[in-house]
């Protein structure tokens, strides 16, 4: 039976631009409804096992990390990881402090294995910083295990189609308020994204709602 590694990649909550408190203007906050996303994406995951837990270190993507993590099994430690920040954010900013983000979450911890790569995200390769960071998680865990990404929806733009080597391109993926999306890696050589913006954990918020077919 062939064994696969899984990267679950999920889209932060709604926020709104008026939401900034005392930070920087590219860090903005979850609305009520994104936090009532959470909340449904939580109740999807709940009970559920992970090998590890990665969050950007916007608070938008954080409080997304934190209500799935209150529902996992083993209480996780969120790892902050710099590297997936959104693109476009403020020069030199790469999000608040551990003890500014522990008012989200119990359990913190920066991740300082990958060197930042750059200053400016305005100036960096996004591809080449998707890559690096999909190099780190396949170095890092191997076959059997899976882990959890909280992040954004320009980053997914590259990250998911780097993590199965589309090659550098302009790609734009739909990826909804706390969609989930899932790449797998198995021990024949093969990688896919098993699905793509999944969101329908939000169905209450959303009866009238119809796919498109």
């Amino acid at each position: 039976m062939e064994e696969k590694f899984e990267i679950f990649y999920i889209r932060h909550g709604e926020t709104t631009n008026g939401l900034f408190e005392d930070r920087d203007t590219c860090d903005v906050n979850l609305t009520e409804t994104g936090v009532k996303q959470a909340e449904l994406l939580g109740e999807r995951f709940k009970g559920r096992h992970f090998d590890a837990v990665f969050s950007s270190p916007l608070v938008r993507a954080v409080r997304t990390a934190a209500a799935v993590c209150n529902q996992l099994d083993n209480h996780p430690e969120i790892e902050i990881l710099p590297q997936i920040i959104e693109n476009g954010s403020s020069y030199g900013y790469f999000g608040e402090s551990l003890e500014y983000l522990s008012r989200y979450y119990d359990r913190l911890k920066l991740n300082s294995d990958m060197p930042l790569m750059y200053d400016n995200l305005e100036d960096s390769d996004n591809d080449k910083r998707a890559r690096a960071v999909i190099d780190y998680f396949r170095s890092r865990f191997t076959y059997g295990q899976r882990i959890i990404v909280f992040a954004h929806g320009s980053f997914g733009n590259h990250f998911l189609p780097q993590a199965v080597e589309m090659g550098e391109g302009n790609y734009i993926l739909s990826l909804n308020n706390t969609s989930v999306s899932k790449v797998k890696y198995t021990t024949d050589g093969k990688q896919r994204i098993s699905f793509c913006n999944d969101f329908s954990h939000l169905r209450p918020l959303m009866p009238d709602y119809e796919f498109d077919v």
